[in-house]
């Protein structure tokens, strides 16, 4: 998952860097403000007054990010108020605030009304420092909602209108928005070389709080380029700087970085406590963004812990203010960590729900065609840029009438050319749009098929188990016999011997009572002795037979060994009476416990063994049939430690493993045995179990009519 407060990071560089190139600075605090227009409403025809107008202004800038629905109150119908005063600049900023407060809010399309009408008014008047904070912001509302191509054009604009009149400020600020659509379209190394352009222009400049924005930007490229160490020491700088000026939304930004280097850090109770504060800070300025990246890294962190009931109260609080705000990335992000929390709850249909939704707006965010246009439009930007200068050397130069017209002439051919290239791009982009939804929704047809193909996977996984099972329990049936047996022996012989005491009792043979006492104590101690032997046979058959949780142990892997050859011996002869073989065991005793699943290490035993007993056994009935009784049927198990591995060896004498299905056995439903008597999923799922759940190695030696030998190889 991409960083979650990106987004974030986005909205309040317009707050930190933007108001100061529109808005004059002012000392009044907001009770002095309001005082000031209690003042202009005691006069006739105050509305019309400039100074009331400019006070309002002033007093829903201060609103505008904490209490947007108060700045949308106070300027209500200022702006007819404005026009038909002739206030233009005023006009201006009425609409530009306005749209600042509908973008905190979340509510887009009122926001892009708004800056559109400014934009048009500021351009007939000829603002030009306003015309460049205006395309940024136009530009950033795009980028929100995954329009990146839209986004670029309109940074660009913004760049080449503040070259013109040379504002550092707002080329620093343009600069640090294209780096975040190189950052969405994961272009790590050039954002962070463009963030580290827009971190210079703020030193050269001393400005604090634009340096911390851009130490922010950079410390989380660094995150997505796996630096942690990095991230944190360039989010610890931002964090200190905002801590210095006592910027409580550039602290916001700040927390929510450093909690998800701590998250990536897997530090859980530091970006657990990260994110609460970022939450509380995020609420305390009203920032809809701000609240909803807070709660989705809280949702995450939750997962991590294992506290899945608050994980998914703070996900599905995430979703919904996403989905309110119509932000197609937090509803992304919100989607996939939801998934991942329904997953953990073993709730496949929400699990896969929600997984659908984030896949929906993943691709959509980062199809081919967005990439091509950004592309482009970086390219046009490129070529302007060198035009300009050729047109500045030209005039400087004074060159002659007929070179400029044709100047002119090629400039029209070639920005022909690039409108009508523009032209086919927007068609291209609709026609990749309209394939986009048809390769989703078959998409979405497939992802069904393959939950259905997995959910009959894990039935048939379940069946091999339960047949397992039952080969199992014949082995256990007959090692069960003899603790029973001895059980039964005891007590009968503890029933009569208590008989005996009693007579001795009544003839006062005190003597002997005292000896009976200690015989029958000595079988009491039997009876326990093999009462326990018979509880271990059956707990480790329901240990066999429930599923598996994954959790590893310590295991005596030689006791693990010599308890599932013999029981696989026994439940063979249970359906075989006149099967025999010979049983070889060479442990190494040094080996001690290991952490395993014994679970699944003990089906995978019992499988080989069951493999070699089959095996054994075919040799024995075709020698049998050819009247050859120089045969003997011989299993062996062996354990040893080599360098730091345990290795587990399983070999019999049986009659191997032809050459040509060798590469086979490890598949799926592949099986050598008559129908009915095999299922293929025993040696798959010992290979997964080996390889997937204990990153050990299994491999088989055969030659044909001599025997195979199943070497398992496990980390100590």
């Amino acid at each position: 998952m991409k960083l979650l407060h990106r987004i974030t990071f986005v909205l309040l560089l317009i707050e930190i860097v933007f108001p100061v190139f529109v808005f004059a600075q002012t000392d009044n605090s907001i009770d002095q403000l309001k005082q000031k227009l209690k003042q202009f409403q005691q006069h006739q025809n105050y509305l019309t007054d400039s100074n009331y107008v400019k006070t309002l202004i002033d007093l829903a800038y201060l609103y505008r990010s904490s209490y947007p629905d108060s700045t949308i109150l106070l300027l209500t119908g200022n702006a007819d108020r404005c026009k038909a005063a002739g206030y233009k600049k005023e006009e201006v900023n009425t609409y530009i605030l306005l749209g600042d407060a509908y973008e905190t809010k979340g509510i887009y399309d009122k926001s892009m009304e708004n800056y559109d009408k400014s934009l048009q008014l500021a351009k007939k008047i000829h603002l030009e420092s306003t015309v460049p904070l205006i395309l940024n912001r136009i530009g950033i509302i795009h980028l929100n909602q995954g329009n990146y191509p839209e986004a670029l054009s309109k940074f660009y604009e913004s760049l080449k209108s503040a070259e013109s009149i040379g504002d550092d400020d707002l080329i620093g600020a343009t600069l640090n928005n294209i780096a975040n659509v190189q950052y969405y379209q994961n272009k790590f190394n050039e954002a962070e070389s463009t963030f580290t352009q827009r971190l210079k222009i703020a030193q050269k400049m001393a400005d604090t709080s634009s340096m911390s924005v851009a130490y922010n930007a950079i410390g989380e490229v660094n995150l997505q380029q796996k630096a942690s160490a990095k991230a944190l020491h360039n989010l610890t700088i931002a964090y200190n700087l905002a801590l210095k000026i006592n910027d409580v939304k550039m602290l916001m930004v700040t927390t929510l970085s450093l909690a998800e280097v701590y998250y990536e850090l897997d530090s859980l109770s530091k970006a657990d406590s990260l994110f609460q504060y970022a939450l509380q800070l995020s609420k305390q300025t009203d920032n809809g963004i701000s609240v909803c990246n807070a709660l989705i890294g809280l949702a995450k962190t939750r997962l991590k812990q294992g506290s899945l009931k608050e994980a998914l109260e703070n996900g599905l609080d995430g979703l919904q203010r996403a989905e309110d705000m119509g932000q197609v990335q937090l509803t992304r992000d919100a989607s996939e960590t939801l998934s991942s929390i329904y997953e953990a709850m073993n709730d496949g249909n929400s699990a896969l729900k929600y997984y659908k939704i984030y896949k929906v707006y993943s691709d959509s965010m980062n199809n081919m065609a967005s990439q091509r246009a950004v592309a482009i439009e970086k390219d046009m930007y490129e070529f302007s840029k060198k035009e300009n200068e050729f047109q500045r050397k030209t005039l400087q130069q004074q060159w002659l009438t007929f070179s400029a017209f044709a100047g002119v002439i090629l400039l029209a051919v070639i920005l022909w050319i690039i409108l009508r290239n523009r032209n086919r791009l927007k068609h291209t982009y609709k026609e990749l749009q309209h394939k986009n939804i048809v390769i989703e929704n078959q998409k979405l047809k497939a992802e069904e098929t393959l939950f259905k193909l997995q959910e009959t996977q894990q039935q048939l996984i379940q069946s091999e188990k339960m047949a397992s099972l039952g080969e199992l329990t014949a082995g256990i049936a007959h090692e069960i016999q003899n603790p029973l047996n001895f059980v039964n022996n005891f007590s009968e012989v503890n029933k009569e011997m208590i008989a005996e005491m009693k007579d001795e009792i009544d003839k006062g043979n005190y003597d002997e009572v005292k000896l009976l006492a200690r015989d029958i104590e000595d079988n009491h101690e039997k009876i326990n002795h093999h009462g326990k032997r018979a509880d271990a046979i059956v707990k480790g058959m329901l240990q066999h037979s429930r599923k598996s949780e994954g959790k590893k142990e310590p295991t005596d892997i030689n006791a693990l060994c010599d308890e599932y050859v013999r029981l696989s011996y026994h439940g063979l002869r249970a359906k075989d009476k006149s099967f025999n073989a010979d049983i070889k065991t060479d442990f190494d005793e040094s080996i001690g416990k290991i952490n395993i699943v014994p679970q699944d290490i003990g089906r995978v035993l019992l499988n080989l063994f069951n493999n070699a007993f089959y095996a054994v056994n075919e040799k024995l009935k075709a020698q049998s049939s050819e009247r050859t009784a120089d045969y003997k049927p011989l299993v062996s198990v062996q354990t040893k430690k080599i360098n730091g591995k345990i290795e587990i060896i399983v070999s019999d004498n049986g009659n191997g493993i032809p050459a040509s299905i060798k590469e086979k056995i490890y598949q799926p439903f592949f099986t050598t045995k008559p129908t009915g008597q095999g299922t293929g999923l025993g040696l798959s799922l010992a290979y997964d179990i080996i390889t997937k759940e204990h990153n050990g190695t299994i491999k088989v030696e055969s030659k044909e009519g001599e025997g195979s030998v199943f070497i398992i190889q496990l980390n100590a």
